[in-house]
């Protein structure tokens, strides 16, 4: 969940190979079986390899193929970050219209942002797109920049969610595979031992079949020896489950290959500690309406209209600039605490607002009894992991917009 500022890399075309060299052929007559070559005048250069020359050929089409190969990147990466865009009738008319891009379950306000994300999260996307596009041109014969547009398209507006498959969040939602993992090389004591570690993690992503993917992470955890709960929606998936080392290496392994949660799910969502199999009584996988319960239908309120994500340093100088202007009575900026009452009380940030609550169910009916508070606020969010911080900004922003005539929350953050 993080953003910034750099500009994205690996686009640039690329530097012409070897320049012409000089040199003098002796006076001598050449050598057997070779034509005589002319005498060159004493300090002029020697005219480049002519286009005829096998060297000359290999030289002009070793700088083609770059310039080409250069051009294909810059288009891939040109059309990734198009398909990126949020439509202007989708976005927030208060406090959210400056999200221009949403990636990976991040929004982006400024081009930059989502140029480094890109740049460094999905290098090898924009590279597997570029390939396809250069060899589709070799193919069919055609100039680099022919070959770059007849492969990717430009013309017209490209659907939010998805062009030539490179979004995670495309209309042309991944099909499920259910592929299990080879534990034929890992012993039966490895792969049940009870050292090992619980995972917590979640995916916000569309299921179409969500009866297909509850099937599949049942027979993986079964098969790798897994206990724990595991929720499966149209709107994704969220998992807490517990296993050998072995078996958490391999079950996040298989997840990240599935193409389902592909340039969605990343290593870092996996978080991990210490536990296993025992910290749970049995397994439990089901399809529910909601990965979190918040009691609100995903088709009114989804998590596409989430707030913007800030890294764990971009929220540590959020609030220690609120806590800077509330200790002089001039912050216009909530910190609004997502969690439940008996989590707060083990240990919330100074100053934040917490709401009295049992479950997070009732998050929605506090909002809609307070809403006057956050009038005219800039908001920050966090919770336990960042899923209920998820679908909790998509319900302020929802109420946001149905009472666009009185109070308005006029930025969304969260951890």
């Amino acid at each position: 969940m993080t953003s910034g500022v750099v500009a994205p890399g690996g686009t640039g075309a690329g530097r012409a190979a070897g320049g012409a060299r000089s040199f003098r052929c002796p006076r001598s007559g050449a050598p057997a079986g070779r034509p005589p070559e002319a005498e060159m005048v004493p300090g002029e250069a020697a005219a480049p390899p002519g286009a005829g020359s096998p060297r000359g050929s290999a030289a002009a089409e070793a700088v083609a193929g770059r310039k080409q190969r250069a051009f294909a990147r810059r288009k891939a990466f040109s059309l990734f970050v198009k398909a990126k865009e949020v439509p202007a009738a989708g976005r927030c008319p208060a406090g959210g219209e400056g999200v221009r891009w949403r990636c990976c379950r991040q929004a982006f306000e400024e081009l930059p942002g989502i140029h480094r994300h890109v740049a460094l999260q999905h290098a090898g996307d924009i590279g597997r797109q570029a390939g396809l596009t250069t060899d589709a041109g070799q193919r069919a014969g055609l100039p680099a920049e022919q070959a770059a547009a007849e492969a990717s398209p430009s013309s017209g507006p490209v659907p939010v969610g998805g062009a030539d498959g490179l979004n995670g969040h495309s209309c042309g939602t991944p099909e499920i595979t259910c592929t299990l993992p080879d534990t034929s090389r890992v012993s039966y004591d490895d792969l049940t031992s009870k050292v090992g570690e619980v995972l917590l993690y979640y995916c916000y992503c569309e299921v179409k079949d969500p009866e297909k993917l509850c099937s599949w992470q049942k027979a993986l955890c079964q098969h790798l020896h897994l206990t724990g709960k595991v929720r499966v929606a149209s709107e994704g998936i969220n998992g807490t489950v517990g296993g050998s080392k072995v078996a958490t290496s391999l079950y996040i392994e298989v997840m990240l290959s599935q193409p389902l949660f592909k340039d969605i799910l990343c290593q870092e969502d996996f978080k991990s500690s210490a536990g296993g199999a025992h910290c749970f009584p049995d397994l439990r996988v089901g399809v529910f309406e909601e990965i979190v319960p918040m009691g609100i239908d995903p088709k009114l309120v989804s998590y596409k209209e989430t707030g913007i994500h800030l890294s764990p340093q971009e929220f540590h100088r959020e609030v220690e600039q609120y806590l800077s202007q509330a200790s002089q009575g001039q912050s216009d900026t909530i910190l609004l605490d997502c969690r439940n009452f008996y989590e707060s009380k083990i240990g919330h940030f100074q100053g934040c607002l917490a709401p009295d609550i049992r479950k997070f169910s009732y998050f929605p009916s506090y909002v809609d009894e307070n809403l006057e508070l956050f009038k005219d606020k800039r908001v920050l969010m966090y919770c336990t992991g960042g899923i209920r911080c998820e679908r909790g900004s998509a319900y302020l922003r929802s109420k946001v917009r149905c009472h666009s005539e009185g109070p308005s929350v006029r930025e969304l953050r969260l951890l």
